[in-house]
């Protein structure tokens, strides 16, 4: 591909020419254009061209032209959406849905209203008209002689739907219908008497009386109007006037779709060859550069990622064979691919330039703000909740003022498991920190803004970012100029405090999501990147364009309207295929002059199945003629087959299984759970206990087995910890429970305020999630007390027995192992001693066999396991002749189960009473799994059980 060719003349460069060649004196001229872009061109392409010193030409864009005309001025959409809800509430206030509708409600659909409105006045519509009821067919037939047959057909064939027999919906749309026409009147009388518009309103009244307007104003054989296409009714009207008197009209098109009725591309310039007007403005004939010989490389990739990847390879190797950035130009149809596309441009680009909005919803400022609305929202008497307290410390601008400081309230939330947080806690020196998490006694945009102006001074963020820090303030303050500032908290109810925040976060997305930032820079020095839109009237030498899909390039669809399809057909509003017509114009324009051209598409289509290749793409393929080289960037799928995880015992290895005799602080030894983690999965035993390996800690206020099981422990632990205290005796007696009610209301309290961390000197708050963990906690407490109660008087002989240790002697070093376990409850009734492990979850009460409780089986009795090593460490420790040692569970069957009776069964058979042979046995089948622990030729290898794999944390290791 060569690339010192000289560039094929330009569209604004040629006219260039041609007006100075026309023109000795080019400053007597105005010249209109779409855009103002495209004036900044001309003016560079003037200059190139002249000879000696003139003056220039007056340069404007076809809205300053027509603004020329009229002393109304057109204020931003904002306060034309706030001025329509106003008069909106006015014209529907018989309409009780409507009557009452606040301002952040009415957006979406003012947007829209405002948006018909405009498009009924840019098209020249018949307001009253359109919005009259026609149900009444015949209406139609005498009323409207001003449509052809074809627009009464489309108007026909939507009434008819419309018979006897009205659902609600059509009702609901008759009763707003038939007041549209007087809030379209009322609303346009308003903004008149204020001299105010909105665009549509101010084009159709200078187009009504162009040719008063006109007078004095311009000498038509001295305006120029250069590149336009898609005209509205209302600028077709004022380019027809100037056109009869005499002023110059330069098309930009070509031969290949605007002789060709199969292009809709051309359809514009088809109709207003017909019109008797404008046809004699264009030229004889249209050039054909578009079929000229050029290099033409399509690239499928899969993804949108995979595109600009695949483009900034494709730009880097042609910079290397001479491409220059001054004539190159990327087209970006999906906005949100303009940061990629910036981090991807290759270090040949020195210079660039980004003409396109990018929206303001797909920055951080975006969801820093919807963050900071969830932590006002979430407030309450000084505290906040976690979720969004833990995503704001994670939030770059949040770390970004104070790294250190965020990351260690992060940690000091997971230690403590904190649900609700100070706000005190959180409000540290760093001064983003303090006026995020600190109270605020203004009001709600007031407290926004100095977070957003305080973000803007930390030097840390990039300059993109300070720019997306002033637009979120420009945003902030338009607000708070139209509709007022929000109450600070002191002024309101909390139900009015959170509505009113709600509120705030509707309206704030929608107006956010509208917002462009319009990047600046140098327009005429280095490569281009731009939107479809801008690229009118530039042509480049080098084309790149991505993400030509349908949905992207065209989009699917247009905007929202209340006036119904068949209605916008019959008055010749836009239609989805006026749009195609469009953006296929703009398409083959950028294309027409260019020589070099690199187009993208993905080549994966979503769920749906939609997104395949754009239709213009396929046009270009099959109807051109051009000699398209194509590229498919594929990834064969070659999956590399699951290896299974075998870790074998190195000298690192069984240092640290010989540590587990060891232990840590304040536990020695392998547990019973450890052991049945090890039967479970011997990987799962090697990442927890060898690797040490954590799972990630999230701060958690959700109800499940493992909240409520530490809860009822807890809870029963204080009471009989709380009763010994008391009386200084084991014994506990029939009348130790008079109060137990009361007991383990304040025990729930305290342990609610302990583990989520609440204020001691506040009430608790039980609502949600915490209510039905103290009603199950409540419930298992009070029947454990209850059955106590009954049994009374016994010896509680401990709870949650900590300390207890038994060698198991085996034949690999070191010699032994140690066991050590913490045993919830032993209590004990004449010479009965019972070993009891609460559970709150669905654990049986039955085992088939000893053998049963070491089998590597998903469906084994863990608890039945873990209990009876409670009961050999007891054994071990305790000296207990005569005594029958029962081990068992607490669980739901025993408290609420029909003629339960503690201790387990086998094969639903007798009690087992642990005996010293029956520990025994236990004793000897446990001491081989010893034993393979502590075997340095054994290895931790994956369980075979798959189903035990769903809730193992380390699941994603295993890629099971």
């Amino acid at each position: 591909m060569l690339y010192e060719k000289k560039l094929m003349e330009s569209f604004l460069k040629e006219i260039a020419r041609k007006i100075y060649e026309k023109h000795p004196k080019p400053e007597v001229l105005t010249i209109v254009f779409p855009n103002r872009r495209a004036s900044l061109y001309f003016r560079k392409h003037l200059g190139e061209i002249i000879s000696r010193p003139i003056f220039a030409p007056a340069l404007i864009t076809i809205e300053d032209f027509i603004g020329g005309f009229s002393t109304l001025k057109v204020p931003d959409r904002l306060d034309l959406i706030h001025r329509l809800h106003a008069t909106y509430r006015e014209v529907m206030g018989e309409i009780p849905s409507s009557r009452n509708e606040s301002f952040d409600q009415f957006y979406f659909w003012g947007d829209m209203l405002l948006r018909d409105f405009d498009e009924l006045d840019k098209y020249m519509v018949n307001a009253s008209g359109l919005f009259k009821d026609l149900r009444n067919l015949k209406e139609i037939e005498t009323g409207f002689d001003y449509l052809s047959d074809e627009q009464r057909d489309f108007l026909l064939e939507f009434w008819r739907s419309f018979g006897e027999n009205l659902t609600g919906n059509k009702k609901k749309f008759i009763e707003v219908w038939a007041k549209l026409y007087h809030l379209y009147d009322r609303y346009k009388t308003q903004l008149e008497a204020e001299g105010l518009a909105y665009d549509g309103m101010l084009h159709r009244k200078v187009a009504e009386s162009i040719s008063l307007q006109a007078a004095g104003a311009y000498k038509p054989e001295h305006l120029v109007f250069a590149g336009f296409n898609a005209l509205t009714k209302a600028e077709e009207r004022m380019l027809s006037f100037f056109a009869d008197q005499g002023s110059t009209f330069y098309w930009d098109g070509d031969d290949y779709y605007v002789n060709n009725v199969q292009q809709e591309a051309g359809e514009f310039f088809r109709e207003y060859q017909q019109q008797v007007s404008l046809k004699k403005t264009f030229p004889d004939s249209f050039p054909s550069n578009l079929r000229q010989n050029k290099s033409v490389n399509l690239y499928g990739s899969a993804q949108p990622t995979g595109q600009v990847k695949l483009m900034a390879q494709v730009l880097n190797e042609e910079f290397a064979k001479g491409l220059k950035a001054e004539e190159t130009l990327i087209v970006l149809p999906d906005e949100k691919l303009l940061m990629p596309v910036l981090y991807a441009i290759p270090a040949h680009a020195e210079k660039l330039n980004v003409t396109m909005g990018y929206s303001l919803s797909h920055t951080p400022f975006f969801g820093l703000i919807e963050l900071l609305v969830d932590l006002l929202i979430s407030k309450r008497k000084g505290h906040v909740n976690h979720r969004p307290v833990m995503t704001l410390l994670g939030h770059p601008y949040v770390v970004a003022a104070g790294p250190a400081e965020a990351n260690a309230k992060r940690k000091e939330i997971l230690r403590h498991n904190w649900v609700r947080i100070p706000q005190s806690f959180l409000a540290t020196a760093v001064p983003l920190h303090r006026l995020i998490f600190g109270e605020s006694e203004e009001g709600l945009l007031t407290y926004l803004t100095a977070i957003v102006r305080e973000i803007g001074t930390i030097e840390a963020i990039s300059d993109i970012d300070k720019e997306f820090a002033f637009q979120f303030i420009k945003i902030i303050n338009r607000i708070h100029n139209v509709i007022g500032a929000l109450p600070a908290d002191t002024s309101v109810t909390e139900k009015e405090r959170v509505q009113s925040i709600k509120s705030f976060l509707r309206l704030f997305r929608q107006l956010v999501r509208a917002q462009r930032i319009p990047f600046s820079g140098e327009p005429l020095r280095g490569l281009q990147i731009m939107g479809v839109l801008e690229t009118r009237n530039l042509d480049f030498k080098n084309v790149f364009i991505l993400s030509l899909n349908e949905g992207v390039f065209p989009s699917f669809g247009s905007k929202g309207s209340y006036i119904p399809f068949n209605v916008r057909r019959a008055y010749g509003l836009p239609t989805v295929t006026h749009q195609d017509a469009m953006y296929a114009y703009l398409f083959y324009r950028s294309l027409q002059r260019a020589e070099n051209i690199f187009l993208f598409y993905n080549t994966e289509t979503d769920v749906l199945g939609q997104g395949e290749m754009s239709r213009y793409l396929q046009q270009l393929i099959y109807e051109s003629g051009l000699k398209i080289t194509r590229h498919v960037l594929h990834n064969p799928v070659q999956p590399t087959a699951l290896q299974p995880i075998i870790i074998h015992k190195n000298e690192e290895v069984m240092a640290a299984i010989h540590n587990l005799n060891v232990g840590k602080a304040g536990f020695r030894g392998i547990s019973p759970s450890a052991i049945n983690t090890y039967l479970e999965c011997r990987l799962k035993f090697y990442f927890k206990q060898i690797a040490g390996i954590k799972e990630p800690k999230e701060v958690d206020d959700d109800v499940d087995a493992r909240i409520l099981g530490n809860f009822l422990h807890q809870v029963m632990e204080r009471f009989y910890r709380n009763l010994y205290d008391r009386k200084k005796s084991k014994l506990v007696e029939q009348g130790d429970f008079d109060n137990s009610e009361a007991a383990v209301n304040k025990l729930i309290d305290i342990m609610f305020i302990e583990n989520f961390r609440l204020n001691p000197n506040e009430k608790v708050a039980y609502e949600g999630q915490r209510l039905v963990v103290r009603e199950i906690v409540k419930r298992f407490a009070s029947r454990i007390l209850e059955q106590d109660r009954r049994r009374s008087p016994f010896v509680m002989e401990a709870v949650e027995a900590q300390g207890l240790l038994y060698n198991v002697k085996i034949d690999h070093a070191p010699g032994y192992v140690v066991i050590g376990g913490k045993i919830d409850r032993i209590d004990r009734k004449e010479n009965e001693l019972r070993i009891i492990d609460y559970k709150t979850g669905k654990d049986k009460m039955e085992f088939e066999s000893m053998d049963s409780l070491f089998e590597r089986d998903a469906h084994r009795n863990k608890a039945a396991f873990q209990t009876f090593l409670y009961a050999l460490l007891y054994k071990a420790n305790y000296a207990s002749p005569g005594m029958q040692v029962i081990p068992g569970l607490i669980n739901r069957d025993y408290l609420f189960g029909k003629g339960s009776v503690f201790g387990f069964k086998v094969k639903k058979g007798d009690t087992v009473i642990a005996t010293d042979l029956m520990i025994n046995e236990f004793e000897s089948r446990l001491k081989p799994i010893l034993e393979e622990i502590f075997d340095e030729k054994e290895v931790f290898d994956q369980t075979q059980q798959i189903e035990t794999c769903d809730y193992c944390p380390y699941k994603n290791i295993c890629y099971r």
